[in-house]
């Protein structure tokens, strides 16, 4: 099956694209689109997603999203190409800082509301079911149910 974004998704990874392209500010023209970056940010994601997804050169721009309504991601946060990511999503922290951030592997599918919070790596081609909540790392081709979440793949 081939993936598929949603226009909303679609405008929301061209954000993110802006926004990593320019949010190291080297020279006043990078200044400038990375404060309209800001601005589509504030205005598009913020305001009408009610989301809160900020940049950095770990988030991959291959994301797709369905439903992008809800959806907050950690700034240290690693994220790998063509995941999948829907409504409710919260990818985070659990301390101060960028490097307690989850790291998540390639084409890695998320239910919605799920929880990936603290220092902890989703290997690639894994499924997140809706509401988990995962606290530690899994290998490639888990599959994540539960609070806590575990992994029910068969081996």
């Amino acid at each position: 099956m081939k993936p598929y974004n949603d226009k909303k998704g679609k405008l929301i990874v061209k954000i993110i694209c802006l926004g990593k392209k320019f949010y190291k500010k080297r020279n006043l023209f990078e200044k400038l689109a990375y404060s309209f970056y800001k601005l589509l940010n504030f205005f598009l994601i913020i305001r009408t997603f009610n989301s809160e997804i900020h940049v950095s050169d770990k988030i991959s721009s291959k994301l797709i999203f369905y439903h992008p309504y809800g959806i907050v991601i950690h700034g240290g946060s690693t994220i790998g190409d063509n995941c999948i990511i829907r409504q409710q999503v919260t990818i985070g922290n659990k301390g101060i800082g960028d490097n307690c951030c989850p790291v998540i592997g390639k084409n890695v599918e998320i239910g919605a509301g799920a929880k990936i919070i603290g220092k902890i790596y989703i290997g690639d081609n894994s499924k997140i079911g809706a509401n988990a909540v995962v606290t530690k790392s899994f290998p490639k081709n888990s599959i994540l149910v539960g609070v806590p979440a575990k992994n029910i793949a068969k081996d």
